[in-house]
């Protein structure tokens, strides 16, 4: 057992339960920079602080006794140069004929160097965790949430509309002729539109709307406690603050669709989705540039 000891990176000590050193390995003599006929045969208070060994006396050799275990106790070693080297032990007794303990020493600033890099590599990986979660529920383009973050809390909103009674929104916007904008004037300015979009989105949007792109040129909007008047008057301030954002001195246009879903309804993020997509299908067939909503009784058409 005793020549593998010497292959440990950190100090190990072997003393009798009279506390005389019977093995010091390779790591701890030189840390300690002590000659092994230095050691052997040592009292191992000698080797302590008069303060250590007072808390050697009052706690750990007497834990030792009643548990047969110490760890993490704090004491200070006297170097073959004099000086006070503070470590960390952990201890343990191992019984028999001739009783033995063992120690395991680390410097204490090594411990706290090792905590300390703990910490910060949790906190990175923390960081990054976020980062990555950012990273899967944002579209890169717009920063918004994208299809499968807005699904998820969409569907959370609708469960909590049906808990407290409330109606609900959902709004569909396309960009008109947007293929037109990339063909003509290249896709770094489709890019400009559908992050403009974004922007605007963001701005006529109120704390507890939520927006999203759904792909490709299509951006959605779900509407907490939103009627029929309130969405098709959120679905207005959309489309007038699109018409601001300029293409090579042209205006953008937006077809909406819009389905209400109202308190008690019992139907879901799937239906709410198909109804905003047949209502919008209907504004694009119809001109473009329009906002219809479809409800209970048919489509409704707005200007």
């Amino acid at each position: 057992m005793i020549p593998s000891l010497d292959l440990l990176p950190a100090g190990c000590l072997v003393t009798s339960l009279a506390r005389d050193v019977r093995f010091a390995n390779a790591f701890f003599r030189s840390d300690l920079g002590l000659d092994p006929d230095e050691l052997t045969g040592r009292r191992l208070e000698a080797l302590l602080t008069p303060a250590s060994r007072i808390f050697y006396e009052s706690y750990l050799h007497p834990m030792l006794l009643t548990e047969g275990l110490c760890t993490e106790a704090s004491i200070t070693f006297i170097s073959g140069q004099g000086e006070r080297v503070p470590v960390v032990v952990n201890a343990r007794l191992l019984p028999g004929h001739d009783p033995m303990v063992i120690w395991c020493i680390t410097r204490a600033e090594n411990r706290d160097k090792i905590y300390e890099d703990l910490r910060q590599a949790r906190e990175t990986l923390q960081v990054n965790a976020k980062r990555l979660a950012e990273l899967a529920s944002t579209d890169a383009l717009t920063g918004l949430p994208n299809r499968r973050e807005f699904e998820s809390r969409a569907e959370r909103d609708i469960r909590s509309a049906e808990r407290c009674g409330q109606s609900l929104g959902l709004v569909l916007i396309d960009i008109d002729h947007f293929k037109k904008i990339n063909d003509n004037y290249g896709h770094a300015v489709g890019d400009d539109v559908l992050r403009n979009l974004g922007l605007k989105l963001l701005d006529v949007s109120r704390k507890h709307e939520l927006v999203a792109r759904y792909g490709g040129e299509e951006f959605i909007c779900c509407l907490y406690g939103a009627e029929e008047t309130s969405a098709l008057a959120f679905a207005n301030r959309i489309r007038a603050a699109v018409r601001t954002i300029d293409v090579k001195g042209r205006g953008v246009t937006v077809s909406i669709g819009i389905a209400i879903r109202p308190s008690g309804s019992g139907f879901g993020l799937a239906a709410m989705t198909h109804r905003a997509d047949l209502a919008l299908y209907q504004a694009k067939s119809a001109g473009r540039d329009l906002i219809i909503s479809y409800n209970e009784t048919g489509f409704f058409a707005s200007c």
